[in-house]
């Protein structure tokens, strides 16, 4: 993507993505409040300070007036306590405001990235997603502490300062006009350039990370085909086109250093010399001197840390407009803001006339009709790419079909509550995840209110409970990160477990023993055959073997089905049959 592109992609007002971080400061506006009058009361102290240093050089020394002197120390002391006091009580308004408002910040995100549908997490890669949690959140974070309060109370003092500097002597303040202006015309330019070459190089960081990040995830592949320096050329590609943009931005932040200087120099040997004219002709003090070159470095330091929070903010913002692009993302599922409350869930469902297709696909499933009745043990069979794990998500509701309809209980699907129709189904995947935490911990997820008999007795009725107890921590095992430290079939005997404890009564299993040896899976299945009964079963199997007792066969070809009677029918025509469903006879 050329640098052009990039910067094209932005087209979000960023006061539209302003308001949006504003937002999160609500609830606290009495603290930002707070936090303004402190920094206003610090800064007045600071002011202060050359007037005062003006009135002891042209009042008090010429004319050795030592009490008063003792007096204005005094007070200048008191000040400075304050001074202190406020800054004190501000860091510590700033530190709670933004964890407060940032920690709200990721609970919407976390919220609404729980809402987003399956679609959101294909087409978005992982690494990016990540990123939102973590350097995007401490952008906006850094926009609350450094930027917001600052740039208001910064122009405040800088209006106040030159007010002063007017006070002291119009002329000067004239003299140094052109200085301000050059900044201000000159400085932006840098600044602009500057602020774009650091979104280029946040984008090629975050390409980098994410070409780092498959490389890590992918390392068993690419080490299997011997891809390493394939992938190393890649990742060397994107490292490079990090740090060309790196020192683009390197050089333009140094040019943007060197303008600021050259201004401020410039500026104050114009002070300098037109002030050695006025006071030789009487027209200015030398006290009027000292404070009105203290002015003009506090303007100089304020309006500098304006023009650079102004740059430092725009490239802030180029992240935070990532997190307000997110939590605008539509999600795919809308739940009804009105849901149906069934008041009792059997086990009913039909699928009428169901047409669905992934992003950019061709339909998968096309005019598929079923009907299901509560009990009913249904086996769904064809071959690969027929859309048997679709129409699994489906029932979950992970998607909606783009035409027809999915019911319980007579109801469609899109007018229940997500958490009834998912508190009612039991998934077991083919693929197990299981989070870094203990077995017990793993196991429990399927009913958190289960006692540790409860939890026991389930993995003893999903064959898992030999291997836990073997192991040396037994249930308190911590599997690792989507539990590495077991093997397959282990996995997959604890999402069993899962899902015997939540006692659906529905129970949805996507070749849900397909890790098991032959034991294990003839052991699961008794216990399935005993602990399942009067549960409606959906089952998407490759082995006959392991729907030998249920009701009916779905064959799915073409996106749509062909139904088979009984187990026994298929056995009569197993060899052809078995070869078009896709499934293996053992």
């Amino acid at each position: 993507m050329t640098n052009k592109n990039r910067r094209k992609k932005n087209s979000i007002p960023p006061l539209k993505t302003y308001w949006w971080i504003i937002s999160y400061l609500r609830p606290y506006r009495w603290q930002v409040f707070l936090f303004i009058v402190c920094s206003l009361i610090a800064v007045g102290v600071e002011m202060s300070i050359p007037k005062g240093v003006q009135y002891l050089i042209d009042h008090i020394i010429p004319n050795e007036q030592t009490s008063q002197l003792v007096n204005i120390l005094a007070i200048f002391s008191i000040f400075l306590v304050i001074m202190f006091l406020a800054m004190m009580l501000r860091n510590s308004l700033q530190r709670i405001i933004q964890e407060k408002a940032a920690q709200d910040l990721q609970t919407s995100l976390f919220t609404h990235l729980r809402k987003l549908g399956f679609a959101y997490y294909e087409r978005k890669p992982i690494g990016k997603t990540l990123s939102l949690f973590s350097s995007e959140v401490i952008a906006v974070q850094q926009i609350y502490s450094r930027y917001f309060p600052a740039i208001i109370i910064n122009s405040i003092v800088l209006i106040i300062t030159a007010a002063f500097m007017i006070s002291i002597n119009w002329k000067l303040c004239l003299l140094i006009i052109p200085f301000f202006l050059s900044y201000y015309l000159i400085g932006p330019y840098f600044e602009k350039k500057a602020a774009v070459y650091a979104k280029e190089t946040q984008q090629s960081r975050n390409q980098l990370n994410k070409k780092i990040y498959d490389s890590v995830s992918g390392l068993l592949e690419l080490k299997a085909n011997n891809r390493e320096n394939w992938d190393l050329a890649l990742t060397e590609e994107k490292l490079s086109l990090f740090h060309k943009d790196f020192m683009k931005q390197l050089v333009m932040n140094y040019a943007r250093g060197l303008v600021r200087r050259v201004t401020i120099y410039f500026g104050a040997v114009a002070i300098f010399a037109y002030s050695a004219v006025l006071i030789q002709n009487n027209q200015l003090t030398i006290g009027e001197f000292v404070a009105l070159t203290f002015y003009y470095f506090l303007v100089i330091r304020y309006m500098t840390v304006i023009v650079t929070n102004i740059s430092e903010q725009t490239i802030l913002m180029n992240q935070a407009e990532q997190l307000f692009t997110f939590v605008h993302e539509k999600p795919e599922i809308e739940e009804s803001k009105s849901p149906v409350i069934l008041e009792k869930v059997c086990g009913n469902m039909e699928f009428r006339d169901i047409h669905f297709g992934y992003p950019s696909m061709p339909n998968i499933l096309k005019g598929f009709n079923l009907t299901i009745h509560a009990g009913e043990k249904i086996a769904i069979v064809g071959k690969s790419g027929n859309g048997k794990s679709t129409l699994l998500k489906l029932i979950g509701r992970f998607y909606d079909p783009q035409q027809g309809t999915v019911f319980l209980e007579g109801v469609p699907l899109s007018k229940l509550s997500l958490s009834q129709i998912r508190d009612s189904i039991g998934f077991v995947f083919q693929d197990t995840y299981l989070f870094n935490k203990s077995i017990k911990e793993n196991v429990k997820f399927g009913n958190p209110d289960a006692t540790d008999e409860e939890i026991v007795e389930a993995c003893k009725q999903a064959n898992a409970h030999k291997f836990i107890s073997e192991l040396q921590d037994g249930y308190e095992t911590v599997v690792g990160n989507r539990g590495i430290r077991l093997s397959g079939g282990q996995k997959q005997r604890m999402a069993i477990a899962r899902m015997i404890l939540k006692d659906p009564k529905i129970i949805v299993l996507d070749e849900a023993t397909s890790s098991l040896d032959n034991l294990s899976e003839k052991e699961v299945k008794s216990a399935f055959d005993t602990l399942l009964e009067g549960k409606t079963i959906i089952a998407v199997a490759h082995r006959l073997s392991t729907i030998e007792n249920y009701d009916r066969i779905i064959m799915m070809e073409d996106g749509k089905n062909v139904e088979i009677e009984s187990y026994q029918e298929l056995m009569k025509h197993s060899s052809p049959f078995a070869q078009k469903a896709g499934v293996l006879i053992e």
